[in-house]
Parts: structure tokens; C-alpha cells; sequence
């Protein structure tokens, strides 16, 4: 009951007049004077009334993130009518503490709307034009019509790539099937007058057919090292299995019985995983890598080759370390050109092509392969990838059937 009187008690001192005289007394109730203050406060106060109907309108069309001192200024507007609504009452009727309250409310809410707006004013002013925004999109729509057309261009350029290496791929393994016929014929018939006129021939006949004989079999290696790049990458990649990585390191192994033997080398490995390769081409990666640690080295040094693995994220991580000769700085990274040869072929036998082969076998999986190396003993690191993605390469075409 206590509130209900202190809300009444106020409400009447809102609306007591308390004895003062209404605003029109001080026009001297001349009509025309009254009339043209009634009508303009009327129209000021409809005109304010209808901009915050356009404010609430745009609101609800459009997401802003200030939209809340939008409604803020909305409402500090609406009040501004309601003073000149108060206005035209007070011609008639001194209710002045009502117009103090509603002055006093306008002008709490026009002071929050400042503090608000003007922290604001940086952001809209950094908003666009129309005519910015036009040429902003025009731009874009450029760049991107340029961009289509650069990648039209690139995926053109790929294609033209991929069919070169194929052709390329393809003019090397015909050529080299082509160049053995010959050599076969120079080697069976160097071969045959060894055998046959050895005891009638002496000197430098002698010493020829030793040229011929290992010259053809230098150039049957090169062949089939030529013959074994041009294959890699064209088996189907179904042959992508899940496979002990210790085996395929044996089956190497096995190939590389000979010169392991012959070198007294030790080839060390430990717990190895299971991956997801073509195991087949894993097999020739380390039978070059293990065949080039055992065959670079110094003179009546014992071959030591180690080799780990261990997951590093979604890649394995392998590395194949040696004690041999090591590789000059300068070199790491053109020891993997094709032909490309440190040493001549009476100091270590050898194509050029095996690390090659490696690299290729390598990025065939979708993985990298670099080396490491100091005054003594490299280390080939191969990065593989664990769940390799399974794709078929346009380039990946069948080759020639070899009659």
C-alpha cells in the first residue's frame, strides 16, 4: 500500500499545475500565434515519430552488428517527438514537472545514444559505397575470370606434360628393347671369337675383345637400368598392400647375395612396421640403396648398413645409413639426376641411374626422399606416406607389349 501512495502522490505532482499559468497565457491566447505553435510542434513531433518507424524497418531488412544503436537512436528520437507532443499540452495545461521528467529522460537517453554512436562513427566510416562496392565486385568478378582462366591454362599445360612424359616414357623403353637386339649380337659374337680363336689371337686383339665385352655389358646394365625407370609408376596401384617392411628388405637382400657375401657386409635392421606400398618397387628402392652402400667404399672396408623406421605423424619415417665414401656437400642434391655420376666407371662400376629409379620409386608413393652426408657415411631418409591416396595418374598408361 506504501508504493501505491508514493506512485500516486507522484503522479499527481506530474500533473498538478501547483498554480502556474499555461504556456498559452504567454501568447495572450492570440490564436493564429497558438495555432502556428501547435502546428509546428505537431508536425516536428510526426516526423519524428515516422523516423524511427524507418529505423526499425531497416533493422529487420538488414543483419548489422550495431543494430542495437540503431535502436538506441531510435528511441532518443521518439522521445524528442514526445517533447514536442508535451509542448502543445503546455499551451493549455502547465504540467511543466511532466515536461522537466520527459526533458530530463531525453536527455539521459540522447547522452547514452553519443557515448554509444560515437565509438561507431571510424567503422561506418570505413563502410562502402555503392559505387565502391560495384567496383569492388567488378573487380573480383575479373580476378576470378582470370583465375579460371589460369587454372584453364594450367590443367591444359598438364595435360600437354603428362602426355610428353608418357611419349617420353614410352620412346625410352621401345628404344632401349630396340638397342639390346644389337647388343645381344655383339656380345654372343665377341663372346664366340673369344672362346673359338682365343689361342690364335694375342696383343691387342686380346685387349679389344675385353673392350667390346665390357662395353656391352656396361651398355646392357644401362639398358636395363633405363628399362627398370621407364616401369616405375606403371604398375597398376592395385598392387598397393599391406606388407611386412622386414620382408621386402629381405627379398633385396636376397638379389644382393653375391655382393654381400663377396664383401663380407652386415645389413642391420630392427623391428620394422607393416606399410601400405607397392612392395614390389620398395624392393628395388632397397636393393639400390643397400647395392650403392655396399659398393661405395674404401678399399678393404667392411659395408655396415642400418636401417629404421619409425611413424612421424601420417608419414613414415625411414632412414638407410652406410660407413662408406659419404657424398660432398655440394652434391646431396644431384646424386638423384638421371646419368648423373661423382666417380668415373674404373673407380666404381655403375649407370647412373639407380638413385634415380629411387627417387622415382619414392615419388611414385606420394612420398620424398633426400640424403644426408659427412666426411664419412651417408644416410637416405624416405618419407612415406601411411594411408597413401590411391590414384590413377593419366600418365599411367600400359606400355608397349615387347614381342
Amino acid at each position: 500500500m506504501t508504493n501505491l501512495h508514493s506512485l500516486a502522490f507522484l503522479l499527481t505532482d506530474v500533473f498538478s499545475d501547483d498554480g502556474l499559468l499555461p504556456h498559452g497565457t504567454c501568447f495572450l491566447l492570440r490564436p493564429d500565434l497558438i495555432w502556428l505553435h501547435v502546428t509546428s510542434d505537431a508536425v516536428i513531433a510526426l516526423s519524428y515519430f515516422l523516423i524511427p518507424a524507418a529505423l526499425v524497418y531497416f533493422m529487420r531488412s538488414k543483419r548489422l552488428s550495431f543494430s542495437w544503436a540503431i535502436a538506441l537512436f531510435a528511441a532518443f528520437i521518439v522521445l524528442c517527438g514526445i517533447s514536442h507532443i508535451v509542448d502543445i499540452a503546455t499551451i493549455w495545461k502547465p504540467i511543466y514537472y511532466l515536461q522537466g521528467y520527459e526533458k530530463a529522460l531525453t536527455a539521459a537517453v540522447s547522452l547514452l545514444t553519443a557515448i554509444t554512436i560515437v565509438p561507431l562513427v571510424p567503422k561506418l566510416a570505413r563502410m562502402r559505397s555503392p559505387e565502391e562496392l560495384e567496383a569492388a565486385n567488378n573487380k573480383l568478378a575479373a580476378e576470378v575470370l582470370a583465375r579460371q582462366e589460369a587454372e584453364t591454362g594450367l590443367r591444359r599445360s598438364l595435360a600437354d606434360l603428362n602426355r610428353a612424359v608418357r611419349e617420353l616414357e614410352q620412346f625410352a623403353y621401345i628404344t632401349s628393347h630396340d638397342l639390346q637386339a644389337p647388343l645381344r649380337s655383339i656380345s654372343g659374337f665377341s663372346q664366340l671369337l673369344t672362346r673359338r680363336y682365343r689361342p690364335q689371337l694375342q696383343g691387342d686383339a686380346l685387349e679389344f675383345l675385353d673392350f667390346i665385352d665390357k662395353g656391352s655389358r656396361q651398355m646392357q646394365g644401362l639398358i636395363q637400368d633405363l628399362l627398370t625407370l621407364s616401369r616405375v609408376g606403371r604398375s597398376p596401384r592395385n598392387k598397393f598392400e599391406l606388407h611386412p617392411l622386414s620382408q621386402t628388405i629381405q627379398r633385396s637382400m636376397e638379389a644382393l647375395r653375391d655382393p654381400i657375401e663377396a664383401s663380407r657386409a652386415e645389413v642391420v635392421f630392427t623391428e620394422l612396421p607393416s606399410i601400405v606400398a607397392d612392395h614390389g618397387l620398395l624392393a628395388q628402392l632397397f636393393q639400390n640403396l643397400i647395392g650403392n652402400a655396399i659398393k661405395f667404399q674404401k678399399p678393404g672396408n667392411v659395408p655396415r648398413v642400418t636401417i629404421t623406421a619409425q611413424r612421424d605423424g601420417d608419414r613414415w619415417s625411414i632412414q638407410i645409413s652406410d660407413n662408406g665414401i659419404g657424398i660432398p656437400a655440394d652434391q646431396l642434391e644431384n646424386v638423384f639426376a638421371i646419368f648423373r655420376r661423382l666417380h668415373t666407371s674404373e673407380e666404381y662400376e655403375g649407370t647412373g641411374i639407380g638413385l634415380a629409379i629411387c627417387r622415382k620409386i619414392v615419388e611414385f608413393h606420394g612420398g620424398e626422399i633426400w640424403v644426408t652426408s659427412g666426411s664419412e657415411g651417408s644416410c637416405f631418409h624416405v618419407r612415406l606416406m601411411v594411408n597413401p591416396v590411391i590414384l590413377v595418374s593419366p600418365s599411367h598408361e600400359p606400355l608397349p607389349a615387347i614381342a
